[in-house]
């Protein structure tokens, strides 16, 4: 269930002041994130942001283990896979790089979910207190939390803010999260949205420690209802479909631009999301995709509800808003936020740096 804004804000400050950093902020409100941001020759390599050393497995000496939480979501929600996932090792700030190691998704549910549901359920009936945070910060202190994955599986995320050109004007693509996603249910969120992980079977071919490989399976998953694969038979399986094919050659002619806008660190979870903009200029994309006899139809996955899509004009932080009911943030995940906000910034950028050049 939601917070109202003055339990958001109460749950802010305190993650503020354990933490000592500044939280991410739009307009008057502030969010209990924060945004480490990539140096100006990073934006348009999104692979920039990681390190160049392969991830290994991680040692799993966490500091605390909610089994209880854990269980809850297998017994509620029982199509829960424990696939492997790239964790955080450490986050270098200058230039900004990740490190990664290799966790398992029910370690992050039972060592970093569970610290979010925590401190919400507490704020929800007026207690400022997390004794599994507590227990945690006793092994690791907040300002190493901050920078290193000890202690923790700290799954990486991937928050992708869509914005395409419908006939001249720009909108921004977000959805509502369906009932079958284990976190972040029925909230809105950006689209594509995922975990960072390998699908070929322990991690077999290196290349998967991509950013755009992820971004770009992600793209044919929830846009156009690709089937996932677990252990595929080879890592590029999807490569030949047409909606890829036809996003890769209009990011190779520019009339499409993935860009890296920030690493949001969630300061409820102690994870990190990489934050990036998929900005499609060409015009013809929305229109075949959403044709009657698309080659290529528009489609959602079941981790989005249906219906529930949302296409908002990113003209003005007024007009973007007029789409969704009051106090949107209310409705969204932290992260999503920082990074819908980060990627309207940056397409606001890019579009009229297109326009102004002859």
């Amino acid at each position: 269930m939601p917070l109202d804004n003055r339990d958001y804000k109460n749950m802010t400050d305190y993650l503020r002041h354990l933490y000592q950093c500044e939280p991410f902020s739009r307009g008057d409100i502030e969010h209990p994130v924060t945004v480490f941001y990539p140096a100006d020759q990073q934006i348009h390599d999104v692979d920039s942001l990681l390190d160049r050393s392969l991830p290994a497995p991680e040692a799993r000496d966490f500091a605390c283990y909610d089994y209880s939480y854990l269980h809850d979501l297998q017994n509620s929600k029982p199509g829960l896979y424990d696939g492997q996932t790239f964790t955080m090792q450490a986050i270098r700030v200058k230039p900004l790089r990740l490190r990664g190691a290799i966790g398992r998704y029910f370690d992050m549910l039972a060592t970093c979910a569970a610290l979010e549901r925590e401190l919400r359920d507490a704020v929800a009936e007026g207690w400022m207190r997390a004794p599994s945070r507590a227990t945690y910060h006793r092994q690791v202190a907040p300002a190493e939390a901050l920078r290193r994955g000890w202690g923790r599986s700290a799954t990486i995320g991937i928050g992708t803010l869509t914005v395409f050109n419908d006939g001249g004007g720009y909108k921004a693509l977000l959805a509502r999260r369906s009932a079958a996603t284990a976190i972040d249910s029925g909230m809105v969120h950006v689209l594509p949205a995922m975990i960072f992980e390998p699908t070929t079977a322990d991690f077999a071919d290196q290349r998967e420690w991509s950013l755009r490989h992820q971004i770009l399976r992600e793209v044919l998953e929830e846009l156009f209802n690709f089937p996932e694969q677990l252990q595929p038979p080879r890592w590029d399986f999807f490569y030949d479909h047409p909606a890829l094919l036809y996003l890769l050659d209009m990011l190779k002619t520019g009339r499409a631009q993935l860009c890296a806008t920030g690493i949001v660190f969630n300061l409820l979870t102690l994870r990190p999301e990489v934050s990036t903009l998929l900005l499609i200029h060409d015009p013809d994309w929305y229109r075949r995709i959403t044709a009657p006899d698309s080659d290529m139809p528009f489609a959602t996955a079941s981790e989005t509800e249906g219906g529930s899509i949302a296409l908002a004009p990113i003209a003005s932080d007024e007009a973007f808003l007029a789409q969704f009911p009051p106090d949107l943030h209310l409705m969204m995940p932290a992260q999503a936020t920082a990074t819908m906000w980060l990627g309207i910034d940056l397409a606001r950028r890019e579009i009229q740096g297109a326009r102004d050049c002859p």
